[in-house]
């Protein structure tokens, strides 16, 4: 399984590497034309698509003692992410303030406190050739099911759409396009910053090769599998076995509660998103190129998209 996605990943690596080609220079762009490998490869149909790999928000958590750095990736699992970095970034005060992997938001950590030596990788740490990156990826169309249940259900924080999902759907479009459009003067916003393409975030647009992914599935085997990546890149930055293990047993116990409970408001909202045509072909516009980019299952997209379309001519 690792091997096969490992292979997916560093063949979409090469198509990204061209898209970045695409965006950047416009006389590429024009008429949708790519150099793919030395060949132009005409991409017919995705003019109007949100692009891979601006540079627009960065959300990283430090543990510089085992040289790590890991990308918050808001809606996949950042909470997560966050609870474990804080734990590796002071084991000792984790521990005396009674902190767990399964925390909310709401409960107050000290490692934010120190906020420039968390959240900011210093020029020794980045450069330092044993450091190691990793990232918690998720499905991008189940990445915005969970956005909409949490800020728009939930939050009530959704453009004035209320749980109107068209409405919402289309307003991302539409800010994502203008932030696209606008590269010279971005603002990061609080919804675009949860909705934006995985590969908007954490500097990909530079250095996604250095980056080890975990990829956070629907089903318990990819999550499992994602798990026990991370432990063995926890041990080979030298984590003490017993905590590895702690941690292992908390993100799994957290998945298995997680993996047992669907809600009817996400039972509803997984609805619309399958069977609205409205809301699919903005979906397909705004994440297509991370299913590209990443290695991503594509069997719940629409037919087009499951299928290498930009296949090289002959």
């Amino acid at each position: 399984m690792t091997t096969r996605i490992q292979k997916l990943f560093y063949g979409c690596l090469v198509f990204s590497i061209s898209f970045a080609i695409f965006w950047y220079f416009p006389e590429i762009r024009k008429g949708c034309d790519i150099i793919v490998d030395g060949t132009v490869v005409n991409f017919s149909g995705v003019e109007d698509f949100i692009v891979p790999f601006i540079n627009y928000t960065t959300l990283f958590y430090t543990a510089p003692k085992y040289k790590l750095i890991s990308c918050g990736l808001r809606k996949s699992m950042t909470q997560l992410t966050m609870n474990l970095m804080c734990l590796l970034y002071n084991e000792q005060q984790y521990f005396e303030d009674n902190n767990s992997l399964n925390d909310t938001w709401k409960i107050k950590r000290r490692c934010l406190a120190d906020e420039y030596n968390f959240y900011y990788p210093t020029k020794a740490l980045k450069n330092d050739l044993e450091t190691v990156r990793f990232a918690f990826i998720r499905d991008p169309i189940q990445r915005f099911v969970s956005l909409y249940l949490d800020k728009c259900v939930h939050e009530k924080r959704c453009y004035k759409c209320g749980t109107d999902m068209r409405c919402i759907v289309e307003n991302i479009y539409l800010k994502l396009k203008a932030v696209q459009e606008n590269q010279d003067n971005i603002t990061v916003t609080y919804m675009e910053g949860h909705a934006a393409p995985l590969s908007w975030n954490c500097e990909f647009n530079t250095d996604l090769s250095k980056w080890q992914l975990l990829m956070m599935g629907a089903d318990s085997y990819e999550r499992n599998s994602s798990i026990l990546h991370l432990t063995t890149i926890l041990k080979k930055r030298g984590v003490n076995e017993t905590l590895v293990e702690k941690i292992q047993q908390d993100m799994i116990a957290g998945e298995t509660g997680h993996s047992t409970h669907k809600s009817a408001e996400r039972i509803e909202a997984e609805r619309q998103v399958r069977e609205d045509p409205f809301i699919r072909d903005l979906l397909h516009k705004i994440y297509f190129f991370d299913y590209v980019v990443f290695p991503f299952k594509r069997d719940h997209l629409d037919p087009k998209y499951q299928s290498n379309f930009w296949t090289l001519p002959k």
